[in-house]
C-alpha cells in the first residue's frame, strides 16, 4: 500500500508535497526545471500550510497511508512532459492496494478529482486542497481495517437497525402473511371482500420488509455473499455500501456505528400493523371453521394411511412403471385409496399447535385445493383397518403389471414394413449402451447391418456379439430405425452417436 519509493519525488521547497509519475510509460521524475510548475507547487505547499494552520489538521496520520516520511502529505502528479498533471489524486488510489514500482501512477479518470487545480485562484485551490485532505485523512482511518472488515461492521450495524430488528422479532409472523397472501387457501376463504381488504393491508405493511433484501437477512448476523463495493464520504465520515447483484445499498456512519437504509420506515407503526394484520386474518379465520375442521380431518385422513404407507408406497412405484409401458400418464381415480394416498402425499398439512391461524394456515400447503371438495367422498373410502385394502390395492397393480410388460416377441417398433421385437430392441440398445457415444451412427449401423468395412475391422467391431443382426435390413432403413427410437424416447441423440434413455434402462 501506499506511494512507491522507487517513483516518489520529493523536494526540500514544497515539503508537504509529494510528487511522482503518472503514465504507465513514465518512469520518473529528473527535475522541476518550469517556472509555471515552481510558482504552482508553491502556492499549493502554501494552501497545505493554510489548512493545517486553520483548521488544526493532525495531518500525521496521512503519512503512513501513503508510505511517507518527513511532512509531505499531499501527492501531485507530473506528466512525461515535466508538466503538473492537472487534477489532483484521490486517496481511493492508495486504498488497499499495491502499485507499480516499475511504471508511474495508472492515469484512470476513477482516482482522479474532477477539478483543474492549475486553474484556480488563491482561495478556490484553498478550498480545494481543504476538500482533498479531508478526504486524505478519511481514508487513513479507513486503511486502518481491511475490506472485509468494514463489510462485517457494516453487516453487523445493518442486523442492529430497528426496522431489520424488528423483522427478525416478528419474522414468523412476516414470513406467515407472505406465504398466506400467495397461498391457494386464500381463494376457499368465506368473506371475499374482507380477504381483499386483508390483502390490500398486506401490501402497506410489508413494504418495509420487502425492502430488505432476501441474503442480507439469512440468519441474525452476515449480509449476502456477493462483492460488494465501497464507496467513501467524508464530509458525512460515512461509507456508502452497494451489491448490483441484490440491487441494495445503505451508508454506514462509522463514528456513530449505525446504517441508514435508502428507505427509513416509522418503527414503531410497522410494529403496530404486523399485529393488526396478523389479528385481521384470525379473525377471517374464525369464521371459516368449517374450513379449518376440513383441513383437521385431512391431517386425520394422513395419518391413518401412514401405517401402510410401505405398501402404499411400493403400489405407486408400480403404477409409474405401468405408465411407463403404456406410455401415458394413468387415472389413479380408478384405485381411490391410491389416489388419495398420492394426494396426500403430496401434501403438507401441520398439526394444530399454536392459536394463531395465520401461523397454522400458513404451513399448509395442499396438493390440490379440490381436495377440500372430495375429504367427504374420501372419508367413505378409508375403512378402519386399511391394511388389507392396500394389500389388495398392490396385488391388482402387480397384475396389471405383468399384463402390460413386454414379452420377448412383442413388436416394439415397424420401420418400412419390417418389424423389431422387444428381444431385438433390447439387443439394439444394448450397443447403444456400450459403444453409442464412442462411435458416429452411420459406424453404429454398419455394425447392426455387417458390413465388415476396414474401419470395422480395425475397431474389431465385426467381432462383436451385435454385428449382422440387422443384416436382413437396408442401411437407410436402420438409420430410419434410430430415428424411430428417438422419436419414441427410447435414444437420446448425442454429439457423436446416441445414448439410451431412463425410461429405455427402466423399461430394459
Amino acid at each position: 500500500m501506499g506511494l512507491p519509493n522507487r517513483i516518489a519525488y520529493q523536494d526540500q521547497r514544497y515539503p508537504y508535497v509529494v510528487l511522482a509519475p503518472i503514465g504507465k510509460k513514465n518512469k520518473q521524475i529528473r527535475s522541476i526545471g518550469h517556472k509555471f510548475e515552481r510558482g504552482l507547487l508553491s502556492r499549493l505547499n502554501d494552501a497545505i500550510v493554510d489548512q493545517i494552520n486553520d483548521k488544526a489538521l493532525d495531518v500525521a496520520k496521512i503519512r503512513p497511508y501513503l508510505g511517507l516520511s518527513g511532512k509531505a502529505v499531499l501527492p501531485v502528479s507530473f506528466e512525461k512532459e515535466e508538466t503538473i498533471h492537472p487534477h489532483l489524486l484521490r486517496p481511493e488510489l492508495f486504498l488497499w492496494r499495491s502499485l507499480s514500482e516499475e511504471h508511474g501512477l495508472p492515469l484512470k479518470e476513477e482516482f482522479l478529482y474532477s477539478t483543474d487545480f492549475t486553474q484556480l485562484s488563491s482561495e478556490q485551490l484553498y478550498e480545494h486542497v481543504g476538500e482533498v485532505l479531508e478526504d486524505y485523512l478519511f481514508l487513513s482511518h479507513i486503511s486502518e481495517h481491511d475490506h472485509k472488515d468494514w463489510i462485517d461492521k457494516i453487516s453487523a450495524a445493518f442486523h442492529n437497525h430497528p426496522i431489520v430488528q424488528l423483522f427478525h422479532e416478528k419474522r414468523n409472523v412476516i414470513d406467515a402473511v407472505e406465504v398466506m397472501n400467495q397461498s391457494a387457501l386464500i381463494s376457499v376463504l368465506n368473506y371475499p371482500e374482507d380477504v381483499a381488504y386483508w390483502r390490500h393491508r398486506v401490501s402497506i405493511v410489508m413494504r418495509p420488509f420487502r425492502t430488505l433484501p432476501a441474503d442480507w437477512l439469512e440468519g441474525r448476523e452476515g449480509s449476502c455473499s456477493h462483492r460488494k463495493s465501497l464507496t467513501f464520504l467524508s464530509k458525512e465520515r460515512c461509507i456508502c455500501c452497494s451489491c448490483e447483484r441484490c440491487d441494495y445499498t445503505l451508508l454506514y456512519y462509522i463514528d456513530e456505528d449505525r446504517v441508514a437504509l435508502e428507505e427509513e420506515f416509522d418503527v414503531e407503526r410497522a410494529t403496530k400493523r404486523v399485529m393488526t394484520i396478523e389479528k385481521q386474518f384470525n379473525e377471517i379465520a374464525a369464521q371459516n371453521q368449517r374450513l379449518l375442521e376440513q383441513l383437521i380431518q385431512l391431517n386425520g385422513l394422513k395419518k391413518q394411511l401412514t401405517v401402510a404407507r410401505k405398501t402404499l408406497d411400493e403400489s405407486l412405484d408400480v403404477v409409474k412403471q405401468i405408465e411407463r409401458y403404456q406410455r401415458k400418464a394413468g387415472d389413479m381415480r380408478s384405485h381411490p385409496l391410491l389416489y388419495m394416498y398420492d394426494k396426500l402425499n403430496r401434501s403438507q398439512i401441520p398439526e394444530r399447535t399454536c392459536e394463531s391461524e395465520l401461523l397454522w394456515l400458513s404451513g399448509i400447503e395442499l396438493d390440490d385445493v379440490r381436495m377440500l371438495k372430495e375429504l367427504r367422498d374420501w372419508q367413505k373410502v378409508v375403512p378402519e383397518n386399511v391394511y388389507p385394502m392396500t394389500s389388495h390395492v398392490l396385488e391388482e397393480l402387480k397384475n396389471k403389471l405383468t399384463e402390460v410388460r413386454y414379452e420377448e416377441n412383442d413388436v416394439i417398433i415397424t420401420v418400412k414394413g419390417r418389424s423389431l421385437t422387444y428381444a431385438e430392441t433390447q439387443q439394439v440398445l444394448d450397443l447403444i449402451y456400450y459403444y453409442g457415444t464412442d462411435y458416429p451412427a452411420h459406424t453404429l449401423v454398419q455394425v447392426l447391418a455387417g458390413k465388415a468395412t476396414n474401419k470395422l475391422r480395425q475397431l474389431r467391431l465385426h467381432e462383436t456379439r451385435w454385428f449382422g443382426i440387422l443384416s436382413s435390413w437396408p442401411e437407410k432403413h436402420i438409420q430410419k430405425l434410430f430415428n424411430q427410437l428417438e422419436k419414441q424416447g427410447w435414444l437420446m441423440k448425442q454429439q457423436k452417436g446416441y445414448s439410451i434413455s431412463d425410461y429405455a434402462e427402466e423399461v430394459m
